[in-house]
């Protein structure tokens, strides 16, 4: 069964990237990568970098100052696939550890039903906690029940790291969404699976992954913006079921903003974006 993985990388050595590290212990077979499968490292990050010489042959580097995030990292993998006729393209980033009943499960899909799957998922734990999957018919699925092993009736959502994604629904949808070019693309593509009618499939797997967690006495109102302006733009156009509830949320996120966030003009972004909601 012929694989594509992609891993995406910003501002990351690649030989200090947890993704590329344990990649060569899992995909490799015999000190080669297995043969089914074709691996592109997407480099985002400012100024290139060489992938080490004995791994040169292995690996398709593609260097992309332009930064202009994960789809079009994505879509340039999916037509890779495409080209290299895979049935799945795997998604990571740099930072998760994968493991090697991880790699052996992806890499033996042959008898998934194509037809009902859209998607195959591992667990991820991040500081003790499974942050993915998770239901997405609530906005605070972390204090939800999470989803059990197997096929996924009820919608879920699942953080792109990690997720296996089959070519045939992907061409279906003409690639990934560009709308959503780095935040809440996840979020799209698992509204889409269930809005087509497929399923996704969670894998009796564990993954460690470092989960970037906003702190708005870090992040830039620059960044907030970005990631506020695609997550309106996901409930406004697509998850509509529960925009009256998500708007209620951020007059919610607005107060507690305005009471405990030093960059006050974070809280102000919020209301005003809350007024075009």
């Amino acid at each position: 069964m012929k694989t594509t993985v992609v891993m995406v990388v910003y501002k990351q050595k690649l030989e200090q990237s947890r993704t590329f590290q344990t990649i060569r212990r899992t995909f490799f077979t015999g000190g080669r990568l297995r043969d089914e499968v074709h691996v592109i490292i997407y480099d985002n990050s400012p100024e290139p970098q060489s992938v080490p010489r004995e791994y040169a042959d292995a690996f398709t580097y593609k260097h992309d100052p332009r930064n202009l995030g994960i789809a079009v990292a994505y879509n340039y993998a999916w037509q890779a696939a495409k080209q290299h006729n895979s049935e799945w393209l795997i998604l990571l980033d740099h930072d998760t550890e994968l493991t090697q009943a991880y790699a052996d499960a992806v890499l033996s899909l042959e008898k998934v039903d194509r037809d009902q799957t859209a998607a195959i998922v591992p667990k991820v734990i991040c500081n003790e906690v499974m942050i993915s999957p998770v239901f997405s018919d609530t906005l605070q699925p972390l204090k939800a029940v999470r989803p059990e092993t197997g096929i996924q009736q009820r919608p879920i959502m699942a953080i792109n790291s990690g997720a296996a994604v089959n070519m045939q629904f992907l061409n279906q949808l003409g690639g990934f969404n560009e709308e959503f070019p780095l935040d809440f693309l996840d979020h799209w593509l698992f509204y889409e699976v269930y809005e087509r009618g497929y399923k996704s499939f969670v894998l009796d797997v564990t993954l460690e992954h470092e989960l970037s967690v906003m702190n708005y006495d870090t992040v830039s109102l620059q960044r907030y913006k970005s990631i506020l302006g695609s997550e309106i733009h996901f409930y406004k156009n697509y998850k509509k079921g529960l925009l009256k509830r998500y708007k209620r949320q951020l007059l919610l996120r607005t107060v507690k903003q305005l009471v405990f966030v030093r960059n006050k003009s974070i809280a102000f972004h919020t209301l005003r974006q809350l007024l075009t909601v």
